[in-house]
């Protein structure tokens, strides 16, 4: 027997003629544990974690009623593994890259959950989660707040931004900033349009920072140890920290911090690159 203890279905018009709006709403008792998978064509991704042994789950979309009865919405669940879906069906494919509708998945998980988002269109919004992240978006920003576990974020079109998160981050995007704050844990941040801002906490497990339109800022401890690779073609490289330098010319800097330890590499095309120490 399906393990739904709440199952509605609304189809309502909206005000433009031809517009309707459809929203499916879903709730799944699980374990902490458990998982969630998010899969969808075009829409915005909201997870939270709270007290609850509930998977709860809320699609909307809005567009013409043709566009909506072609789409799949479906969430399902395997043991305490919940599967979120919003799909175009696939005669609509082309119809679908016009449509100028839009959709939204909001889901509440129990707080120790693991997470996978994969949306073609939309933004994705993660907080208060303690387990494995990795969040994917072609086309807007990225925020996880409040994670402990590594997070994964990658998005062709927008900022990445993750905040108190104990636990190794891994974010890449092609068209915006990147701010990885409060990391207790190893942190990669890569951007081919935008400025990469990071700040440490705890010991240093390696960090790496890249760039090719922007500046690179870290605030690190004072007492962190550190090898340091730093490269810049369009600024200044500065330290408020003491860096016992090996080389520097040409906007090439290699040296350590008090002496020596994890890789710091930091390398951008457009701007400038700063250490500094945190309060």
């Amino acid at each position: 027997m399906t393990r739904y203890s709440a199952i509605a279905l609304i189809l309502l018009a909206a005000c433009p003629a031809g517009a309707a709006e459809k929203t499916v709403e879903r709730t799944f008792t699980v374990s902490p544990g458990g998982s969630l998978t998010v899969d969808a064509d075009s829409a915005s991704v909201r997870v939270a974690g709270g007290t609850t042994n509930h998977v709860t789950v809320r699609m909307t979309a809005r567009g013409s009623e043709e566009d909506l009865a072609s789409m799949k919405f479906d969430a399902v669940q395997k043991d305490d593994a919940v599967t979120v879906t919003m799909r175009r069906g696939k005669e609509g494919w082309f119809k679908w890259r016009s449509w100028n509708g839009e959709g939204n998945i909001e889901v509440l998980v129990p707080e120790r959950f693991g997470i996978r988002v994969h949306t073609a269109g939309g933004s994705v919004k993660l907080t208060d989660i303690i387990g494995p992240v990795s969040l994917h978006t072609s086309g807007g920003d990225i925020v996880a707040k409040n994670v402990s576990g590594n997070v994964e974020a990658r998005t062709s079109g927008g900022g990445i931004t993750a905040d108190t998160i104990r636990g190794e981050v891994d974010a890449s995007t092609s068209g915006g900033d990147v701010r990885l704050l409060h990391v207790n844990g190893k942190i990669s941040g890569r951007t081919s349009g935008g400025s990469v801002h990071c700040s440490l906490e705890g010991s240093n497990r390696g960090i790496s920072a890249s760039t090719s339109g922007g500046s690179i800022q870290l605030i690190l401890p004072r007492s962190i140890t550190a090898d340091i690779e730093a490269t810049t073609s369009g600024g200044e490289f500065d330290s408020e920290l003491p860096v016992a330098m090996t080389q520097r010319q040409d906007g090439h800097v290699k040296g350590s911090i008090n002496g020596g330890g994890q890789r710091i590499d930091a390398s951008t095309s457009g701007g400038g690159i700063s250490l500094r120490a945190a309060d």
